[in-house]
């Protein structure tokens, strides 16, 4: 498969998008269960996201 034709399908799948001032809305952190484990996904003064385990 040539470069162009791979770039091309990706772009073409859509993917979900979450928004974060939705995710953010009432809090600056957020709790992300994935397969047992829990994770956090702050927003930070700078407006940089930050995942920790």
């Amino acid at each position: 498969m040539s470069i162009a034709r791979y770039f091309s399908n990706r772009e073409s799948i859509r993917l979900p998008t979450l928004y974060s001032q939705n995710l953010f809305a009432m809090t600056k952190e957020v709790r992300i269960e994935h397969q047992g484990e829990e994770y956090r996904l702050r927003l930070t003064r700078n407006n940089r996201l930050i995942l920790t385990k």
